[in-house]
């Protein structure tokens, strides 16, 4: 019976000891998934946090065959903008919608200059970049002024040797730097009337050739020629254009001598002492050649006239004549 009773009770305790194996192993499995759980929360949460702070990605690099600077960019999202200046000038906003493998050519100007490049992504984030590039040959900028004459500047930092032009197949004209600053040669030129193709040839000191050839067109200013009679009664104004005459006008204004002059000399607000003798605006249909005669008053004349011609260029004139 007692031994009965043993067996019992021994079993009972292996059960009991059993059952707290089980639940200690329970326990520490739970804690072990714990603790990787927040170990794998921590490293996600670093991981984001590295992204977050991550900045776009950017690398300058020039062509220098085609002297482009190259603006490379990737990075982890999407890039909102790009914008750059030259020498902290005015600055060019690039609109984009990629991340990864953009690349922008933005032409380098004449001589060493700064390109600074400022990268924002979709969530503010940006990166700042700045590098000097140096033109390589070189720079022809060619621009017309006052519609009749055009004007060449070569640029080359290795120094040139000369810039030689022609207009279509005239004779070439050479032009040489001067000796403080073998740098630039700036040239202007009369422009043909009509379509005309001009040919540039700049040569710099390491012998690099660099040309240039454009079309421009040649616009005739209108002429204005002023004559009056002996006797001053009859002033002729004769108008001509090469191209034609699209209109014309004219304004004659009259004032007492004595309302004009002071001491012998015109008075600065002399305009403001006139009375209106006449005034018209005439269409000139394409005309070569116009002439209109106005009668002088006594006194001082004062006369304005304008001419357009059919290429809307413009020619003034204004004088007076005391009778």
């Amino acid at each position: 019976m007692n031994q009965i009773l043993y067996t019992i009770e021994n079993g009972e305790e292996k059960n009991k000891t059993k059952n707290i194996i089980i639940f200690f192993a329970i326990a520490i499995m739970i804690f072990g998934i714990m603790i990787v759980a927040m170990g794998g929360y921590k490293i996600a949460a670093a991981r984001a946090a590295r992204e977050e702070a991550k900045v776009p990605n950017i690398e300058l690099a020039f062509e220098e065959e085609y002297n482009n600077a190259i603006i490379r960019v990737n990075h982890i999202r999407e890039i909102d903008n790009i914008k750059y200046s030259w020498n902290g000038g005015e600055e060019v906003v690039l609109d984009e919608n990629s991340s990864e493998g953009i690349e922008e050519y933005i032409e380098v100007p004449s001589g060493t200059n700064i390109l600074n490049v400022t990268v924002t992504d979709i969530e503010g984030k940006t990166s700042t970049i700045a590098q000097s590039f140096t033109y390589k040959g070189s720079y022809m900028e060619v621009s017309v002024v006052d519609n009749k004459s055009l004007r060449i500047v070569v640029t080359d930092m290795a120094g040139l040797q000369s810039v030689s032009y022609k207009w279509n197949n005239n004779e070439e004209i050479v032009e040489y730097p001067s000796r403080n600053d073998q740098t630039v040669i700036e040239i202007t030129s009369d422009i043909p009337v009509g379509e005309n193709t001009i040919s540039v040839r700049a040569v710099n000191n390491e012998n690099e050739i660099e040309e240039k050839q454009t079309t421009v067109k040649g616009i005739a200013r209108p002429t204005i020629d002023i004559k009056y009679n002996a006797d001053k009664t009859i002033i002729s104004a004769k108008l001509n254009d090469s191209q034609g005459i699209r209109s014309y006008s004219y304004k004659l204004s009259n004032a007492p001598i004595s309302a004009i002059s002071e001491n012998g000399s015109i008075i600065p607000e002399f305009k403001d002492k006139l009375t209106l003798v006449t005034s018209q605006t005439i269409q000139g249909g394409g005309q070569n050649s116009i002439e209109e005669q106005l009668q002088f008053l006594e006194g001082f004349n004062y006369l304005e006239i304008t001419v357009i011609n059919i290429e809307g260029v413009e020619e003034t004139f204004a004088g007076w004549c005391a009778k």
